[in-house]
């Protein structure tokens, strides 16, 4: 009676459970399930029907059960009753047979899943089209799909106190520095929260700093931007229920490649990367050297574009700072607002939305054309990044620095841009300084992170200080 009696009690703890008595030879067996995330199908074919076909004379055990009679693949013997529930919500099948000490569990967990789609976030012209999804069995299977290597590891661990979330840290044994394994594994089990339900949790979590406004952890949305990050010695993170895999360490500048950078031309690969250093730069400063220029310093003109200027300004009623702060403030608005706008309407209406709005402030003379082509270069040039966490910091401090212009003007914005540098050189990312290696500087480093040539990059980066420092075998 010891396990009918532990049968209610489940059934009174877990919501929503389900329990199938089976009568075989004489035995009382258990199944208890959860039939929303439960294989039925699986659990019907694999699990009750063969036993109750059964019908040999030996004594129907555990042990026999798993061994003979049932033909799910992933089954083992348990005897901690107290991790049952833990077992059930999990999604496995839990078997009990009356008279044995021991339970059998079965993995029939059913995944709603979504078919493996092209890339959203790093969209890209040359890459594969296969990209990450919500399952992490998914996400590790592309993975291996791409490295067929003995030395690839899958650590799992469970974040999380009510989700018990599954996590994954991928990497190549013989390759990734152990100090980088061991210290994210620690910050990992360092994590006491509720739930985790997007790997951004695991990303605020891992950071040296919870409040850094600079991400010192990567994502990746593409697959193989995350085995190329592997083969070079990094760690890659995996979160069920996230589309976006982590990727740890990651350095400044690092933010500004892309795959398209290595499969293409070399030398548009350089093109393209001092291209997007440029758009970094301009999504930061064109507003506050707008302010900057109008209300402190218009001497650093010409003299004819000095007229122009004032001309196109002669009927705004706000100053060069309100006038700014207005028109990155819309800007942003505009962008939120059509992120969450339909997608059938969404492009349409906020292509619509900026034109209109743009020229109705011109007509109105509430803002100068000069600002409105400004900030529409500043918005063009933050989508450069593939990486839009990154650019999200770019974003804020792009106030910072219109801020401080407004006061101090062109003393203001050498000290806004001090300090962001100072900042971003005091950053470590797992024991790297992130702005290597510009600071302290690695010549073989920087050759090959400007070049991106496969062919002539012989060894992985030396910030990494990997175990296997050879590319090239």
């Amino acid at each position: 009676m010891i396990w009918e009696n532990k049968v209610e009690e489940l059934k009174k703890n877990i919501t929503g459970m389900l329990s199938r008595k089976l009568n075989v030879k004489d035995k009382k067996i258990y199944i208890l399930y959860i039939p929303q995330i439960t294989d039925r199908n699986s659990l019907s074919e694999n699990v009750i029907k063969p036993l109750l076909q059964y019908s040999d004379e030996q004594t129907l055990t555990a042990q026999l059960i798993i061994s003979s009679i049932i033909y799910t693949d992933d089954v083992f013997l348990e005897e901690d009753t107290n991790k049952i529930t833990d077992y059930v919500l999990q999604g496995k099948s839990v078997i009990i047979v009356c008279d044995s000490g021991e339970y059998i569990v079965a993995n029939t967990l059913k995944i709603e899943k979504r078919n493996i789609q092209s890339p959203e976030v790093e969209a890209a012209v040359r890459s594969p089209r296969d990209a990450f999804n919500e399952n992490i069995d998914s996400n590790l299977s592309l993975i291996r799909y791409r490295i067929k290597d003995s030395s690839l590891k899958a650590d799992y661990c469970t974040v999380g106190v009510r989700t018990k979330t599954s996590v994954v840290l991928v990497y190549l044994q013989d390759v990734a520095n152990p100090k980088h394994i061991i210290e994210t594994k620690k910050r990992l089990a360092k994590i006491k929260v509720d739930g985790i339900l997007e790997s951004g949790y695991v990303q605020k979590f891992l950071s040296n700093k919870k409040s850094t406004l600079f991400s010192e952890i990567g994502i990746s949305e593409r697959s193989d931007s995350a085995c190329a990050s592997i083969l070079e010695g990094r760690i890659c993170i995996l979160v069920d229920g996230s589309n976006l895999a982590l990727i740890v360490p990651k350095t400044f500048i690092e933010y500004l490649d892309i795959g398209d950078d290595h499969y293409d031309n070399t030398y548009l690969g350089m093109f393209l990367k001092g291209l997007r250093f440029m758009a970094l730069i301009m999504n930061l400063t064109l507003s506050s050297v707008y302010v900057i220029i109008v209300a402190f310093h218009p001497e650093f003109l010409p003299s004819q574009y000095i007229l122009l200027l004032a001309a196109s300004r002669v009927q705004v009623p706000i100053n060069a700072v309100t006038e700014a702060l207005m028109m990155e403030g819309i800007l942003e608005l505009l962008r939120e607002a059509s992120l969450r706008l339909p997608k059938q309407i969404g492009s349409s209406v906020s292509i619509v939305g900026t034109i209109v709005i743009g020229q109705a402030a011109v007509f109105a003379g509430i803002v100068s054309p000069l600002m409105v082509i400004i900030v529409s270069l500043s918005s063009m040039a933050s989508y450069a990044i593939a990486d839009y966490t990154f650019m999200n910091s770019m974003r804020l401090l792009k106030f910072f620095m219109i801020f401080l212009s407004s006061i101090f003007g062109l003393f203001g914005f050498c000290m806004a841009l001090t300090i962001i540098v100072i900042k971003i050189a005091s950053i470590t990312s797992f024991g790297i300084p992130y702005t290597e290696p510009i600071a302290p500087f690695n010549y073989e480093d920087m050759k090959n992170y400007i070049s991106s040539n496969v062919v002539e990059t012989e060894h992985r980066p030396n910030l990494l200080n990997t175990k296997d420092k050879r590319r090239k075998k």
